[in-house]
């Protein structure tokens, strides 16, 4: 192989080191301004999108063992190697290829496995990290602040209790009985 190809195959070879996770996508059709448009919209997750060569892409992808991900290099691939939200990167592109039937999700590769296309559909539709902390952070906090309700009501009940000096509870249930508005027999 001549010597800018072996270079080439090292340069994607960092990438895929770097990046950890990385989007193959089918892009036949796609024009060049939707081509920046979904450029554009990848960068501002932190990820980048390359078209490579499947050959190069596949001595990469040999080299860093992911040896499955050559049987989805077929026709014209583009890469997105993501940053530290793979997943949002996902979402992104996934929310992309529903607005432009050009572009597919071929599969890829997530926590050091290889990924089909409908694995990374299922995965681009869970919920963003941040619903899932906060889901998990309520879930946490629910039971404390009923315990802290329920240590909270002996007091709340002795303040009621304390704060009606000369009353007692049955003394109002009394006053409303004879209350004019209260009549019975009407």
């Amino acid at each position: 192989m001549r010597p800018e190809k072996v270079f080439a195959a090292q340069q994607i070879g960092k990438l895929i080191e770097e990046s950890g996770s990385l989007i193959l996508t089918s892009f036949g059709g796609l024009d060049s301004a939707k081509m920046t448009r979904l450029r554009r919209t990848i960068r501002e997750k932190a990820g980048r999108y390359f078209v490579v060569k499947n050959r190069l892409l596949a001595i990469a992808a040999r080299e860093h063992g992911l040896d499955g991900l050559c049987a989805l290099l077929k026709g014209q691939v583009g890469v997105v190697f993501g940053g530290d939200d793979w997943l949002g990167t996902l979402k992104t592109i996934t929310d992309f290829a529903k607005q432009n039937e050009e572009l597919k999700v071929l599969g890829g590769v997530c926590e050091s496995k290889v990924r089909t296309a409908q694995e990374m559909a299922l995965l681009s539709a869970l919920p963003p990290r941040e619903v899932v902390a906060g889901q998990f952070i309520g879930t946490l906090v629910s039971p404390l602040s009923e315990f802290v309700q329920v240590l909270g009501e002996p007091v709340r009940s002795l303040v009621l209790v304390l704060g009606s000096p000369g009353r007692s509870p049955r003394a109002g249930a009394q006053e409303g009985k004879d209350s004019p508005g209260s009549q019975e027999g009407n």
